[in-house]
């Protein structure tokens, strides 16, 4: 059974839906930045966050949730957040919004358009992870995960069109993410603490 023209022009049209949506994210980002240059100055930032430790805590929650959709590695939001908050809650907040970011790329990879910009710019990745996972689902999510060059949203977006479980898909993450976030944020810290001795 062949679907109707306009039938195919509307799923098309709903699925450019989430790419305008994305676009608009962005451009509010950067028109905040520059309209606002204050509010983003290093001084302000580390200000409000150690009067606001849990204020703050939540806003890195929300960005590092939504960072999925922006296909931007969440590495410079990390060492942002190294700068101004206390070790523990900020693994804990950091793991949390991992996890709520690879879930809503798992849901919604395809309305998103992800598709496109997967097979685009990762196509060798994309066929070299379909034969991995269709041998070794864990290890090879877990091991992606850790890897620090390899983008995390392309394993959760690859799970997700080979409707791998979800919940395999989030533990594989989550145990790699953690670690390599652990040494990120524990290994900053020490870092800075030695440099400013």
């Amino acid at each position: 059974m062949h679907e109707s023209p306009f039938v195919k022009k509307k799923f098309a049209t709903e699925n450019y839906l989430g790419l305008y949506l994305w676009a608009a994210l962005i451009f509010a980002c950067l028109a905040s930045y520059y309209f606002f240059p204050t509010v983003f100055e290093p001084a302000n930032i580390r200000r409000f966050f150690d009067t606001n430790l849990y204020a703050g805590l939540m806003v890195y929650l929300l960005l590092a949730s939504l960072r999925g959709f922006t296909m931007i590695p969440l590495t410079p939001l990390l060492f942002a957040g190294i700068l101004v908050f206390p070790p523990l809650p900020f693994l804990l907040i950091n793991m949390a919004g991992i996890v709520a970011s690879s879930a809503l790329v798992f849901y919604l990879a395809r309305y998103f358009r992800f598709d496109n910009f997967f097979d685009t710019h990762y196509p060798r990745q994309i066929a070299k992870l379909t034969s991995l996972l269709r041998n070794r689902e864990l290890p090879v999510i877990f091991l992606w995960s850790f890897a620090p060059i390899f983008p995390t949203d392309l394993i959760v977006y690859v799970c997700s069109v080979l409707r791998i479980s979800v919940t395999k898909t989030l533990v594989g993450v989550l145990a790699g993410e953690t670690i390599i976030c652990a040494i990120y944020i524990y290994g900053g810290v020490a870092g800075l603490s030695y440099l400013s001795q």
